[in-house]
């Protein structure tokens, strides 16, 4: 019986086939794709930053190459690349995804569909906007770089540098906020400046297939306070003729929708911040007095900009704070309950509470 068994299981292992797994040295790493519109009006002109492996882990500057190819669909621009290389394209450690800006401003839910759709790119994929196209930005070479692409991969992720003037959205976050009633998508928009610099300090709002509004930096800055915790960064202060900088050591936001004495819909925005004062125009002697004056400048100069801000987003008619979700999930009418926040989102009032707390001086004396 167990000869039977043996006979059995080699007569099987005999019809197994291989895995096809190839070697590192016979792979080109994909760490980036940039899709444009094509010259041909339907097309799609498709771009792939390759990081080719060197195989010394002593080598302080890898190799790169940039392939572009036009085809009226992307998964056929890249299979026409594979012609282009001798080693085959592989996808797993590609972490940006650009789509250029007038593809952006035309439709981006085929690009996404496609993205997500593609069993061999992750769904923690980083999506942006590329000004004034996508190629441009992933040639972008900065000094710093040793590995390609990963400035881009840092600075999207967080793992680098942490400002406040960048949102990362993800593939499936995107997806997400297209398809969920109660919330339009926002895109990071990357500019390229040059051959080995970019800037990434603004937001593109979108409705549920292209950009409707880009917000400045200033605005980006009061919307990443709106929708993250603990933001660093700097806001100003004027009290009488000096001019003062304080630093966020923490933050939070929150918000309630209410109905005003008059029953019109409002949301109350209640942010708090303690900081540390970290410039100052003057040679004044800073005192507790002052930090009071400080906090109270900077407290009411948030809740103009961030009042301006909320009324903007309003008035562009798109709700990337999730508002919608928010009244949604505490009204029990599944049928009409969008409707009727459709109906009151063009009256939503705001009113904005900062409270702010210079607590130190940033100085010994």
């Amino acid at each position: 019986m167990r000869r039977l068994l043996l006979g059995i299981g080699l007569l099987l292992l005999c019809l197994t086939t291989g895995c096809e797994y190839k070697d590192i040295d016979r792979r080109i790493f994909v760490v980036a794709i940039g899709i444009d519109p094509g010259e041909k009006a339907g097309n799609f002109k498709v771009s792939l930053k390759l990081a080719i492996p060197q195989g010394d882990v002593t080598k302080i500057d890898e190799k790169m190459q940039i392939l572009t190819e036009e085809s009226s669909s992307i998964s056929e621009a890249l299979r026409r690349m594979k012609s282009k290389v001798e080693k085959e394209l592989d996808y797993v450690h590609c972490k940006s995804l650009i789509v250029g800006e007038k593809l952006a401003a035309e439709d981006i839910r085929h690009v996404l569909d496609w993205a997500v759709r593609r069993r061999d790119i992750q769904l923690i994929l980083n999506f942006a906007v590329g000004r004034p196209e996508a190629l441009q930005v992933i040639e972008v070479k900065p000094p710093s770089e040793r590995i390609p692409s990963n400035s881009l991969i840092m600075a999207m992720s967080g793992q680098g540098t942490e400002s406040p003037f960048i949102a990362s959205v993800y593939a499936y976050q995107l997806m997400r906020d297209i398809y969920e009633n109660g919330k339009n998508p926002i895109l990071p928009v990357i500019e390229a400046q040059g051959k080995e610099q970019f800037l990434i300090n603004k937001i593109a709002l979108l409705d549920k297939q292209k950009i409707r509004l880009v917000l400045s930096a200033n605005e980006t800055r009061l919307f990443n306070l709106l929708t993250r915790s603990n933001l660093r960064t700097n806001f100003p202060a004027t009290v009488d003729d000096g001019k003062y900088q304080y630093y966020t050591e923490s933050s939070s936001s929150s918000y309630r929708i209410i109905t005003t004495k008059e029953g019109e819909p409002a949301i109350r925005y209640k942010i708090k911040i303690k900081g540390i004062l970290e410039e100052s125009s003057t040679q004044e002697i800073v005192t507790h007095s002052l930090l009071r004056q400080i906090s109270d400048a900077g407290a009411e100069a948030l809740n103009q900009e961030v009042g301006a801000l909320l009324y903007k987003v309003r008035d562009s008619g798109l709700d990337p704070f999730g508002w919608g979700i928010h009244y949604g999930a505490r009204h029990w009418n599944n049928s009409t309950e969008m409707r009727d926040w459709e109906r009151l989102y063009p009256r939503l009032k705001f009113q904005v509470e900062a409270d702010v707390g210079v607590k130190y001086s940033g100085m010994i004396r």
